[in-house]
C-alpha cells in the first residue's frame, strides 16, 4: 500500500508539470497551429477533459494523504476509492464522445488507455486496502504508471498533430 501512495504522490507531481506542458501546447496549438473549428473544438473539448481529470486525481491524492496520516482507515479508503469509480467512468465516457479530428486519433485513443489504466489502478489499491495482498498494490503500481505513459502519450500525439495541421 506504501507503494501505490507513494507512486499516487510521485504521479501527481509528474502529472502537475505534464498538464502545465499540455496547457501551454494546447493554448499554442489552440490559437496558433489548429486552424479549422473543428479543430479548435477538439483542442479545446480536450483541454477541458483533461483538467477536469487532473482535478479527480487530485482530489483522489487528497484522500491518500489523509488515509496516509492516519485520518481514514483502510476501510474508509476503500469506500472513498469506490466513491471515485463513477467519476471516472464519467470521464471515460467523455473521451469516448470527442468529436476527434482524424488527425488527433490518436490523442483521444492514448487518453482513453490513460484513464482506464487509472481506473484499475485504483481498483487493485482499493483490494489492497481491503486484502492487505502486496500483489494488488505492485499491480496498483504498475497499472497507474501506464496511465502517466499514455497520458504523455496523448500529449505528444496533441503536439504532432497540431504541428502537422499548422503546416497545411
Amino acid at each position: 500500500m506504501y507503494t501505490t501512495a507513494v507512486a499516487i504522490n510521485t504521479a501527481t507531481v509528474i502529472l502537475g508539470s505534464v498538464i502545465f506542458n499540455c496547457y501551454l501546447v494546447g493554448e499554442t496549438a489552440a490559437q496558433d497551429a489548429v486552424s479549422s473549428d473543428k479543430n479548435q473544438l477538439f483542442a479545446t473539448s480536450f483541454e477541458n477533459l483533461v483538467n477536469k481529470a487532473a482535478l479527480l486525481t487530485q482530489d483522489f491524492d487528497i484522500e491518500v494523504q489523509k488515509w496516509k496520516r492516519g485520518e481514514h482507515n483502510n476501510e474508509t479508503m476503500a469506500s472513498i476509492t469506490d466513491s471515485y469509480v463513477p467519476r471516472f467512468q464519467e470521464l471515460i465516457t467523455l473521451v469516448k464522445n470527442l468529436q476527434t479530428p482524424e488527425q488527433f486519433e490518436n490523442v483521444t485513443k492514448f487518453y482513453l488507455k490513460s484513464l482506464q489504466a487509472e481506473l484499475q489502478s485504483n481498483t487493485h489499491y482499493r483490494n489492497s486496502l481491503v486484502s492487505g495482498n502486496i500483489t494488488e498494490d505492485l499491480v496498483s503500481s504498475k497499472l497507474y504508471s501506464d496511465a502517466l505513459r499514455y497520458e504523455m502519450e496523448s500529449f505528444g500525439a496533441f503536439k504532432s498533430a497540431a504541428a502537422k495541421t499548422s503546416t497545411k
